[in-house]
């Protein structure tokens, strides 16, 4: 039965492909030179994957366009992808729609530059100063991109799977052989 489990579902979730052709198709059209890449997650969410110098153009069409009316942003975050950079994920809701969307894109750990999404959120304020503490993500244009969590002295970005770990202490009392 465990087995059964660790199994990736053969085909989307039902209803996923209209989602993605409906979204595909209104984003197309509020803006046709922006490419990306439509596809779902495991729950059947559509996800569109772009270029860094382009999300700040395709949220700015999610947000202001009414056939779109993403009006609430549900996060920001990072993924360390190691080699091949950081992966940034967007996730949007519409309120009067009803659908939501998540935007990734990738960006370099030589430049990792992008373009702050808080003009037209103010939500993304907190998501991308967490992003970028945790990170080391540069939020071009953040109004505010002072720490959260950790000191501002600090000069690690602790969710980087090349920072090193902290060796273990052992309390005593805990874990006496």
């Amino acid at each position: 039965m465990a087995e059964a489990r660790r199994e990736a579902p053969s085909s989307p979730p039902p209803g996923s492909e209209e989602r993605i052709e409906r979204l595909r198709t209104l984003f197309q059209a509020a803006e046709p030179q922006i490419r990306f890449e439509a596809s779902a997650n495991a729950t059947g969410e559509v996800v569109l994957t772009v270029d860094r110098e382009d999300v700040l153009p395709l949220c700015r069409a999610a947000f202001e366009r009414p056939e779109l009316a993403f009006d609430h942003c549900r996060f920001v975050t990072g993924v360390d992808q190691m080699d091949q950079g950081i992966e940034i994920v967007y996730s949007f809701w519409s309120y009067p729609k009803r659908h939501s969307v998540f935007i990734k894109t990738t960006v370099s750990l030589a430049d990792p530059h992008l373009a702050s999404v808080t003009s037209l959120w103010a939500t993304a304020n907190w998501h991308e100063r967490e992003t970028a503490e945790m990170f080391g993500v540069v939020f071009d244009g953040h109004p505010n991109p002072k720490h959260l969590l950790l000191d501002d002295d600090l000069e690690i970005h602790p969710l980087l799977k090349a920072h090193p770990l902290a060796p273990v202490e052992l309390k005593q009392g805990v874990n006496s052989f």
